[in-house]
Formats: C-alpha cells, sequence, structure tokens
C-alpha cells in the first residue's frame, strides 16, 4: 500500500474533524492514530516503513491517508520533509487548512496548556515559546510542498468555510480526491478535538508506565482521579490585548498577503484588530 494524500495541518484549525469525516467515507482509510508523525519524527523513515503501514487496515481499491499537523512545523521539526514524503511518494496529494491567526493562536494555546506542554499565560507564552507564530506562518509551511508537488496536488481551505459552508468544501474535496461526494455520511454533526473539551489528560498519562498501566486496569477511581485535569481546562477562551493583537498581525502581514494569492480571496479581515474585536 501507499498513502495517497496527507492533511499536514495547520493545528487547531479543524484537521480532526475533517479526518473523521474523511476517514467514515467508504473508499477512504485513514490512520490510527490519527497523526503518526511519521515523516517528522523518524529517525529512520525508509527502514521504519513496515511499522508504519501497520497503522492502516488494507481495503480493496481504497485511498489512503492520514493527519499530522507537525508536517507543517517547519523549521521546529525535520527540515527537508517534503523532499521525504516526495521520495516515499511523488505522487501524494495534501490538504492544508487555515483560520484566522489570533482564533489560532489562542485555540493552539489552551490546547498546549490543557495538556501540560507550558505554564505560562497565554500572553508570556507568545513570547517564550516561538511556535504560536512558526505554526501561524501558512504561506511558509505549505509553499514548499507546492514547489515539490505542484499547485495541482496541494488544497487549501479556509476554515470558515470548513465550518459555515461544509458540503461545498466536502465537495471540493471529493474533486480534489476523486472519490464520490454522496458517499460522505452525517457530516454536518461532526466536530472534533474542540478548545476547552474537559476529556482532554495531561501528556504525561500518554503512554503510561507498566506501574501505571496496572493501577488503570486494577484501581479505576485511583487512575480516574491520577488522570484528572480538570484544572487546566479553560471555563472560557482568553482574551489578547489589542497589543498583543497588533504583533501579530505585524509579524503575519506578508504572509497573509501572500496566503491571499494561493486562494484567491480576500483576507483583509485577518489583518484589521478592529474587525476581530467585532467578532
Amino acid at each position: 500500500m501507499k498513502v495517497d494524500f496527507m492533511i499536514v495541518g495547520a493545528q487547531k484549525c479543524g484537521t480532526t474533524t475533517l479526518f473523521d469525516i474523511l476517514d467514515s467515507h467508504l473508499s477512504i482509510v485513514g490512520s490510527h492514530p490519527k497523526e503518526t508523525h511519521f515523516f517528522s519524527c523518524s529517525s529512520n523513515w525508509r527502514k521504519e516503513l513496515p511499522e508504519y503501514e501497520k497503522l492502516f487496515k488494507s481495503r480493496e481499491d481504497s485511498l489512503y491517508f492520514e493527519a499530522s499537523t507537525t508536517y507543517t512545523f517547519y523549521p521546529l521539526r525535520n527540515l527537508r520533509i517534503w523532499d521525504d514524503i516526495f521520495e516515499y511518494n511523488p505522487k501524494m496529494k495534501f490538504i492544508y487548512l487555515v483560520r484566522n491567526p489570533i482564533d489560532r493562536i489562542v485555540s493552539s494555546y489552551m490546547h498546549t496548556y490543557e495538556r501540560g506542554y507550558t505554564d505560562l499565560k497565554l500572553e508570556e507564552a507568545l513570547i517564550e515559546k516561538r511556535l504560536f507564530i512558526d505554526i501561524t506562518r501558512y504561506y511558509t509551511q505549505i509553499n514548499p510542498y507546492i514547489k515539490k508537488f505542484g499547485i495541482q496536488n496541494v488544497l487549501i481551505i479556509d476554515f470558515d468555510d470548513f465550518i459555515h459552508h461544509r458540503e461545498s468544501v466536502l465537495q471540493e474535496i471529493s474533486g480534489f480526491l476523486n472519490i464520490d461526494f454522496n458517499l460522505f455520511k452525517n457530516y454536518q454533526n461532526v466536530h472534533s478535538n474542540v478548545s476547552g473539551d474537559s476529556s482532554k489528560k495531561h501528556h504525561k498519562f500518554d503512554n503510561p508506565s507498566i506501574s501505571l498501566k496496572i493501577i488503570r486496569k486494577l484501581f479505576p477511581p485511583l487512575w480516574n482521579r491520577m488522570v484528572d485535569n480538570s484544572k487546566r481546562h479553560f471555563k472560557e477562551k482568553p482574551v489578547l490585548t489589542d497589543e498583543f493583537k497588533e504583533m501579530i498581525i505585524n509579524m503575519l502581514e506578508l504572509e497573509i498577503i501572500e496566503l491571499q494569492k494561493l486562494l484567491n480571496k480576500d483576507l483583509s479581515a485577518w489583518m484589521s484588530i478592529e474587525a476581530r474585536n467585532r467578532s
């Protein structure tokens, strides 16, 4: 088998929801887990391909796909990831979701804090952690894929369109992947991995030790108390000051302008603090 297409990000732009919708399609097989991080984190991906392929259930006449947002974490992961993926499958297709930068950054921070990757407050994290801005450099992240695989093999989707015009977006994806749109079922009601979800646990429990697994199996009430992460969950979204909103816009303005050209779409609202304050 070969992976035929990938959702490569951006983080907190609806990638999990889109993955779940596509994975339910009768002619598509998704990886499990959704985010393999194979080409961004593998130390020797060529040697480890058999393990990668085990993440996909075999189904005849199907397209295979995965959704790893770390594939657009440049330069924080594999610096030549598009070359490695091209070597693996030069016909690979890519779906990339983008979102208003301020909304994406706030949602990303909430996810990072809730999962225990930072204890900093929002505005402190923006200064100390470069990933929040780097991941939001949409043009910088997707342009190497376009140059390597061709614009015809890259589909960029605006998060707002995906949320508010889901049917037309899925029709566009169906044409891009050459699949039957009518095989999508109940797609309007899928909303996965929402920010502020109280079920998110601290990342330290993702791969529990043997002793912790024993506790989980034999003492469920104790396990539940240990993994209770409710103190880190947000009752409401944190709000950025206008100064920090302006900083984000100043740092990403050129990125937005170039993305407008790719999408042939007006994104000027992304560069307006007044527009953000009214929303």
